[in-house]
């Protein structure tokens, strides 16, 4: 009894040591993978419901195995659902460390269903502190070597609970002719690239676990073809487990035309491969449109004509589709300014497209459409709102409201009702509040703002879990006299 007891006063001994989101990081190790996988057979876990969310320390754990020690209690008795609260509290970087405890600690957290609960419980905790769990991430970073990137990444440099444009390079570094960019992100995976020459890197910025890909095969005798728009798609299996993943990239040509040529890398593979895709009409993609937008796993480029390009790398990789834009949008601002007052992403399941005035005398400042049938590409409109209409609880945003000029960044994808955009007179990031109609600062940016537009950032969701990357494999090569024997391998680095 006595140390149910003591272990009961470990369970309310809570506090938050500021660590929930950071990994063991030590020196890089190039290391090795098996392609032998071993499957265990998941649980469902069923969240408890608490109204505790802060993690506990290291040291209430440590506590925990030393009181059970003192008593002469095993640990191995505590019931599942009293140490699945116990664990979940714990920071991550802890919480891997007891991994090693005993063979039932380590069963229950590498369980798919302990990783969704642990995320859930994080989730839950950024809502209840009112923090939010994502931000908005500028694409470039100006540093030398790809393990600076990896480093950029550390979980201090995003773990405040304070929303924000995450600069991952100073105004000082920003002069430096070295450049990586961040092409995409999915399922906790980030895609980038060496600017000049061109490597892409595929990394989990929760473990800095990256993978550099093989250089596109030149195909081309007479001709060098100008690759861009980068997509980025990964594959879940029924545990919400990361199995693969798929790089997509689109031929710039100087003319309209009938075709989508493009190439795709897989991991599955380990290759890239090209295509070349009737259109239903000649298009010409738009160099400076950003990179593609993602829904329901299909990417989707823009286009000169009015609307997207569609192409899905994994359910259909012989045809692509064109989606035409909301008809009631302003055209003439989106020809003048080359779709800079734009936004067209997808937020929980649905195809949003936002758009604001460029000019305070138009009669209305802010517009929304959802494509309501995607298979017909029709859209319907939400909301347009006048420059009467807005409020502010900021009294100097509320003197600008009726002049500011607004470009928008990038929606909330935990809150269908929030969409940020940048205030160019006050320098500032702000949130637009669809259902009351009302703008707040959001954040002032730190760095060189002068470009910062859509077409420059990435919404970033903070990584809660570790994502292995998926090893590509290996392609087998036709045996071709001496040496031939020897096979591509792929540079993995990663930090324990």
């Amino acid at each position: 009894m006595e140390a149910n007891n003591s272990i009961n006063q470990i369970d309310n001994h809570i506090n938050d040591d500021g660590d929930q989101n950071s990994f063991p990081s030590h020196r890089h190790q190039i290391i090795t993978y098996s392609r032998k996988r071993k499957h265990s057979q998941s649980q469902v876990i069923t969240p408890i419901n608490s109204n505790q969310v802060n993690p506990l320390s290291e040291s209430s754990v440590l506590g925990l195995v030393l009181l059970a020690h003192t008593f002469s209690y095993n640990i191995q008795n505590l019931t599942e659902s009293l140490l699945l609260e116990i664990l979940a509290r714990l920071p991550l970087k802890s919480l891997f460390r007891f991994k090693c405890v005993c063979k039932q600690w380590l069963d229950l957290i590498s369980q798919p269903s302990f990783s969704r609960f642990y995320c859930s419980r994080m989730l839950t905790a950024s809502a209840s502190s009112s923090s939010i769990p994502f931000r908005i991430l500028y694409r470039y970073i100006y540093v030398s070597k790809f393990t600076d990137v990896l480093d950029r990444f550390r979980p201090e440099t995003y773990n405040s609970s304070k929303f924000s444009v995450l600069f991952l390079s100073t105004i000082e570094e920003q002069q430096q002719s070295d450049q990586f960019k961040v092409l995409g992100v999915s399922n906790g995976l980030v895609l980038c690239c060496l600017l000049g020459p061109l490597v892409y890197y595929v990394c989990d910025p929760v473990t800095r676990q990256s993978v550099t890909l093989p250089r596109p095969k030149d195909r081309s005798t007479n001709r060098h073809p100008i690759f861009f728009g980068e997509g980025f798609v990964s594959k879940v299996n029924e545990d919400n487990v990361l199995i693969s993943y798929t790089v997509v990239r689109v031929e710039l040509l100087s003319s309209p035309s009938n075709y989508l040529n493009l190439e795709t890398f897989s991991s599955d593979t380990g290759k890239w491969a090209d295509y070349k895709l009737p259109c239903s009409k000649p298009i010409a993609l738009l160099k400076r449109g950003g990179g593609p937008i993602t829904y329901k796993g299909i990417l989707h480029w823009f286009v000169d004509i009015h609307g997207m390009v569609a192409f899905d790398p994994y359910r259909n990789q012989k045809s692509c589709r064109v989606i035409q834009f909301p008809d009631e949008r302003d055209i003439d601002s989106e020809y003048e300014y080359e779709g800079l007052y734009r936004l067209c992403d997808e937020t929980q399941g649905k195809l949003r497209f936002f758009e604001v005035s460029p000019e305070p005398s138009s009669f209305y400042c802010f517009s929304m459409w959802v494509l309501k049938d995607y298979e017909k590409g029709e859209w319907c409109s939400e909301f347009k709102v006048t420059r009467s209409d807005l409020s502010s609880s900021d009294p100097e945003l509320t003197s600008w409201l009726m002049t500011a000029n607004f470009l928008p960044l990038s929606f909330n994808p935990f809150d269908l009702n929030i969409v940020y955009l940048r205030c160019e007179e006050l320098n500032c990031v702000v949130s637009y509040d669809i259902e009351n109609k009302s703008l707040d600062v959001a954040c002032k940016p730190i760095g060189v703002v002068e470009d910062l537009s859509w077409r420059v950032v990435v919404p970033f969701v903070i990584p809660r879990w570790p994502t292995p990357v998926p090893i590509p494999r290996v392609p087998k090569k036709a045996v071709k006299g001496k040496g031939a024997h020897r096979r591509r391998s792929y540079r993995i680095y990663t930090r324990f």
